[in-house]
């Protein structure tokens, strides 16, 4: 599809808010800060080349803040992310998933927007460099934002869709312009519409991520705490990061503010 343009992604979320996924107050917010990284966000790849009938957006947040570093956990997340490509791509719903992939520290990167898993990147010591602060509620809002922006463009099309954004850090946000409430109020309209499942995973035992993943509007049962950080530890999380969205792929997670995205 052409590239959007802020105007065009304005027009989407003005849809997205007609048609009960945002409210007017997360279309407002949404729309007043449009900064590069959602606009590229929001380019995924054209309805044409769409073979499926319905389709899976899975958005995958990665930390990659200094902390990840210092804690030594940087090969841990690399191998993470690739095993869950590996689980998609066995998956039986492969074809109908489109996956992006942002990093986060002080500034927020898309990889790539929503492309079929086989050809998703994988992370690499080239491309996942750990370094800087944790904008959290920042990237947060702007990557569900492209969801949202991504998802209307589909849906304007004919195409039904459903929704996944994960979270993976091991920090607390430090230094976003947005508040965590602005995540709340934008995660309350996203689970509301019942299109959205939300997962957080919080890596570490210096945080209480709980709090965190709560105040950003995440319930109780899609919050995955994992104090451990060996990467034997981590790569199970990752799995039940994978379990989790390919179940949710396929309906068997119920959609709304009680879903409980890593509950069975």
């Amino acid at each position: 599809m052409p590239t959007l343009t802020a105007p065009t992604v304005q027009n989407l979320f003005a849809r997205a808010a007609l048609s009960g996924t945002l409210s007017a107050q997360s279309q407002t917010l949404l729309a007043g800060d449009l900064g590069p990284m959602l606009i590229a966000g929001a380019n995924g790849r054209h309805v044409d080349d769409i073979q499926a009938s319905e389709v899976t957006l899975v958005t995958v947040l990665i930390d990659r803040s200094s902390s990840i570093s210092e804690a030594r956990l940087t090969k841990s997340v690399i191998l993470g992310q690739n095993l869950l490509l590996d689980a998609f791509a066995g998956s039986k719903e492969k074809d109908a998933v489109l996956s992006a992939l942002w990093t986060f520290a002080g500034d927020a990167t898309v990889l790539h927007s929503y492309i079929p898993v086989d050809d998703a990147l994988r992370l690499d010591d080239k491309n996942y460099r750990p370094a800087g602060s944790t904008h959290l509620y920042d990237t947060y809002c702007d990557a569900a934002g492209a969801n949202v922006a991504y998802a209307q463009t589909l849906r304007d099309a004919g195409t039904p869709v459903r929704s996944i954004i994960v979270v993976i850090t091991d920090g607390e946000d430090c230094g976003s312009k947005r508040p965590a409430r602005v995540c709340k109020k934008l995660s309350e309209d996203l689970l509301k519409s019942e299109q959205f499942h939300l997962g957080f995973v919080g890596v570490g035992k210096d945080v209480d991520f709980t709090k965190v993943a709560k105040a950003m509007g995440f319930n109780d049962g899609s919050i995955l705490v994992q104090k451990d950080t060996t990467t034997t530890a981590l790569r199970a999380a990752f799995a039940m990061v994978s379990k989790s969205a390919i179940r949710a792929s396929q309906g068997r997670i119920q959609p709304g503010p009680n879903a409980g995205f890593f509950i069975p």
